[in-house]
C-alpha cells in the first residue's frame, strides 16, 4: 500500500523534551543513566506528576518554544517528505500555555506560516491504513495500528527501540519497508551509531 500521509510526533522525535525537562528540575544527571525503556520522566526522578508537571508550567509557553531540535530534524522531515505529505501531531500538556508555544516552536524552525499541525492526545483516531505515524511512544504506535494504521516507533532510549543507535536509519528502513518502490534494496543499519 502506498503511504499517503505520515503524521510526525515533535516531542522526542523532532525536539528534546526530556533534557530541558531534566535541566528544569536540576536533574540533567539522569539522562546518562537512564533505565532503559521507561517511559515516565516522574518515576525516574522520583517524584510525582503533578510535581513534575508544575515547574513545566511555571514557565509557560516559552518551555515549549525554547526547546532544542534534534541534529535529525531537516534531514528527518526531508526523508520524509520524499515518501508523503506531514503533518505534525503531537500532545499538549494539561497547561493552556502549551499549545501556543508549540506553535511558536513550529513557525520558528520550520516555516514561519507552518500550519500542517494538529494537537490532541488521541493520536489513534487519525489512524488510516495509508498513514503512518511516527512517535517515540510505545503506546501512541501500539494504539496507532490497533486501529489500523501503519507506525514507527522512534528509537529513543525511553521506548522498546532504546536498542537502536541510530534513529534515522531506523526510520529510513521502516519508511521503505512501508512503501512499494523500496521494498527491495540496502538499509542503513538502525544498530550502527550514526555517522
Amino acid at each position: 500500500m502506498t503511504i499517503q500521509h505520515v503524521l510526525l510526533d515533535m516531542d522526542g522525535v523532532l525536539c528534546d523534551f526530556v533534557t530541558a525537562a531534566l535541566s528544569l528540575h536540576g536533574r540533567s544527571d539522569v539522562l546518562p543513566r537512564w533505565p532503559a525503556g521507561e517511559w515516565s520522566i516522574p518515576k525516574v526522578l522520583g517524584m510525582s506528576s503533578q510535581q513534575f508537571w508544575s515547574k513545566i508550567d511555571a514557565v509557560g509557553s516559552a518551555f515549549w518554544y525554547e526547546l532544542t531540535p534534534y541534529r535529525w530534524m531537516n534531514e528527518l522531515t526531508t526523508l520524509i517528505g520524499r515518501h508523503a505529505a506531514f503533518t505534525i501531531l503531537t500532545s499538549p500538556s494539561r497547561d493552556a500555555a502549551c499549545p501556543t508555544g508549540k506553535i511558536q516552536w513550529l513557525r520558528k524552525h520550520l516555516s514561519p506560516t507552518f500550519d500542517a499541525f494538529m494537537i490532541g492526545s488521541r493520536k489513534h483516531l487519525c489512524a488510516r491504513a495509508d498513514t503512518v505515524l511516527i512517535d517515540d511512544s510505545d503506546q501512541n504506535v501500539i494504539q496507532f495500528r490497533k486501529h489500523g494504521g501503519q507506525a514507527i516507533l522512534f528509537p529513543q532510549i525511553w521506548n522498546s527501540n532504546h536498542h537502536l543507535l541510530d534513529p534515522l536509519a531506523h526510520v529510513r528502513r521502516e519508511l521503505c519497508l512501508l512503501s512499494p518502490a523500496g521494498r527491495e534494496g540496502n538499509f542503513p543499519d538502525a544498530n550502527s551509531p550514526p555517522p
